[in-house]
């Protein structure tokens, strides 16, 4: 494959540890960093004894803890919506979504820390148990606050989860395999709401998760063990500072979460509340530049890497999809299966068409990548463009009064384009770095990406909050005008009551497709900026080598 030329190394016998020993100390020494983080240390130590058929079984426990996790995301996008109905308490789904993005995003650069400075699996260890802790708040409590606290809990092992398994791929791929290495994510959807309560939805992954993920985190440590008794790493001790994260992630909760709390009328854009978060978030985030320009012994970022205009390109880009994205992707399940009449099964396989398309196309353009080894034109001409194309179509296509046939057309474009341009600023960021800076590159691209997020969600607020109860009022009969909170509040269990074709139900749908109108303008006015955002990347080649060991 495109890996190191470096020979395996099995060890059976004290004698072949006898052998084996200055040969790799011969190697690493020629090979290896100085002052390299510890983590990075360990891993590239344990690459140089595992085997190729060690490597390939690693690979599949990769493949199925990607497996779980989407597989759980996907049914949790359908529980939340269904919770916050249940709640009666439907709007407020923004407010959950923003708070846990942006917290699950911040958290990714003291993540990527800690990932060099402890190791991937100790990361793993302790990542999973906040994964865990969060799934367990979410069965278990009875109010939106509650919910909403563990769902950011959740996200935030998630994230950690997520970031650590993609530095394993990373860790144990060529950088000219590693396109097709990250393709292997795989989401799939689920009708479990349709066969258990929504608690059980948490609960049975609680159980199922620790069986999946842990096995991992013990395969490398024991390679890991099995380096050190080799000699080809010494333990390194240091401490993560962990303010700054803080700083900064109450920074962006400030400046976003106001526009969430307008939603729900515990906020209006002219009352004090609103402007004072404002206000301090963006004194919040000048304090935070100031420190690490004047103050920090050591930069919280690596500048050096973030200024490249490759990875500056692919991180704003990463902001830019992703805001794009969760403009109208906030309540586009909500809208499938209210303005279609679906069930909450056949609303979430539409609302997953994206991530099942983005996951079938993203090996197909790592193996592109893998044979012309560039990845620039492809995104330029092909992946935003058709993105382009797929939002500009949602603008039409969202009505009750258009085939359903024509939002999955939409989608698998949207979905084709997404798996063309993830890849694309992966591999942008990682081919500009180093070995020791992937984890950090890859958290960064997962914090503008969280940000993005995060501003999408709020602007997808922003508009159903104005657009939506507006809408409704104006259609709706006057015998069913004093109705119109508790359709608003009560979510698509209370708007599906109504039937089909009821002047009711006509208004609701018409007021949905209103809403959806103006996030579809506003996403596809925010992806224009992203042709820019790959313009001024270097046409890099992937053909290098990064890794040290047996590697994919």
């Amino acid at each position: 494959m495109g890996g190191s030329k470096t020979k395996e190394h099995t060890v059976t016998t004290a004698s072949d540890i006898a052998e084996l020993k200055p040969k790799i100390a011969q190697e690493i020494s020629g090979e290896v960093v100085q002052d390299t983080a510890a983590g990075v240390e360990k891993v590239e130590a344990a690459a140089l004894v595992w085997s190729k058929n060690a490597l390939y079984a690693i690979y599949a426990c990769i493949w199925v803890c990607f497996f779980m996790l989407a597989l759980h995301s996907a049914i949790g996008s359908n529980v939340l919506v269904h919770v916050y109905a249940n709640f009666n308490t439907a709007p407020e789904i923004s407010t959950a979504a923003i708070l846990s993005t942006v917290v699950g995003g911040m958290m990714k650069l003291p993540i990527a820390k800690i990932l060099n400075i402890w190791g991937r699996a100790e990361g793993m260890f302790v990542f999973t148990g906040v994964f865990l802790l969060g799934i367990i708040i979410l069965a278990s409590y009875r109010g939106p606050s509650g919910y909403a606290a563990g769902y950011v809990l959740y996200w935030v092992g998630y994230n950690a989860i997520y970031l650590i398994l993609d530095v394993f791929l990373a860790d144990t791929s060529g950088l000219r395999n590693r396109a097709f290495a990250f393709a292997s994510r795989i989401p799939r959807s689920s009708s479990f709401l349709t066969t258990s309560t929504w608690r059980w939805t948490y609960g049975a992954f609680a159980i199922i998760f620790p069986v999946v993920l842990l096995p991992l985190a013990i395969t490398f440590k024991l390679y890991e063990i099995k380096a050190k008794q080799l000699g080809l790493y010494a333990p390194k001790q240091s401490n993560p500072t962990c303010h700054r994260r803080f700083l900064l992630m109450a920074t962006f909760i400030l400046l976003l979460l106001p526009f969430s709390l307008t939603t729900y009328g515990r906020a209006q854009y002219k009352s004090a509340t609103f402007i004072a978060m404002l206000i301090i978030g963006v004194f919040r985030f000048f304090v935070f530049v100031a420190w690490e320009r004047f103050f920090a012994r050591k930069q919280f970022i690596r500048y050096d890497l973030l200024k490249q205009r490759t990875v500056l390109g692919a991180c704003i880009l990463s902001a830019v999809l992703n805001l794009g994205y969760f403009v109208w992707d906030l309540y586009f399940l909500s809208l499938c299966m209210v303005v279609y009449d679906l069930s909450v099964s056949n609303g979430g396989y539409i609302n997953q068409i994206y991530n099942i398309g983005s996951c079938f196309w993203a090996p197909l353009f790592g193996i592109y990548i893998r044979q012309t080894k560039h990845f620039k034109n492809a995104c330029l001409y092909f992946g935003l463009p058709l993105m382009l194309l797929g939002s500009g179509l949602m603008i039409h296509f969202r009505g009750e009064h258009d085939n359903i046939g024509y939002i999955v057309m939409c989608q698998i474009f949207i979905a084709f384009a997404g798996g063309t341009l993830v890849i694309g600023q992966d591999m942008a960021v990682m081919a500009a770095a180093d070995h020791d800076g992937v984890p950090m590159m890859l958290s960064i691209l997962g914090l503008f990406a969280s940000l993005g997020g995060a501003a999408g969600n709020a602007v997808a607020s922003a508009v159903y909050t104005n657009v939506f109860p507006h809408r409704l009022q104006e259609n709706l009969p006057a015998e069913a005008l004093d109705d119109w909170v508790a359709i608003y509040v009560g979510g698509y269990l209370k708007q599906m009551s109504y039937p089909m074709g009821s002047p009711v139900r006509t208004a609701i749908n018409n007021a949905w497709g209103n809403s959806q109108k103006y996030s579809c303008i506003a996403t596809t006015a925010v992806l224009a900026l992203g042709f820019p955002c790959i313009a001024i990347w270097k046409n890099l080649n992937v053909d290098k080598k990064q890794n040290k060991g047996v590697m994919l």
